[in-house]
């Protein structure tokens, strides 16, 4: 089962909150958040947009601004790269999207 459902052909933005091990939003203003969405076979997909939420801690989008109605029905997958300043990175855990259809067209 995937994390979320995406319907092929729309826009593709999603909203997350990163928070540390007591359930704490982690302060995401001094770090760069990067991510790409990839297939089973580790195809890119689409590079995503990935944006720190101002005056929201811990709050980040993914987004992808580009036409989806060519992304393939199946399950793709992505993972969220945290660098902070002074160079160290940190991944959240794959977060996998499962891709269906649209049925109104």
């Amino acid at each position: 089962m995937a994390d979320f459902l995406f319907k092929r052909g729309t826009t593709f933005l999603v909203t997350l909150i990163v928070q540390d091990s007591t359930g704490v939003p982690v302060d995401l203003g001094r770090v760069r958040v990067a991510a790409d969405l990839r297939d089973s076979q580790n195809a890119l997909i689409a590079p995503l947009e990935a944006a720190v939420v101002p005056d929201q801690p811990g709050t980040y989008t993914l987004a992808f601004d580009g036409d989806t109605s060519g992304w393939p029905l199946t399950v793709l997958r992505t993972d969220v790269q945290f660098t902070g300043l002074d160079g160290s990175i940190s991944q959240t855990q794959t977060i996998t999207i499962a891709v269906v259809d649209r049925v109104t067209q």
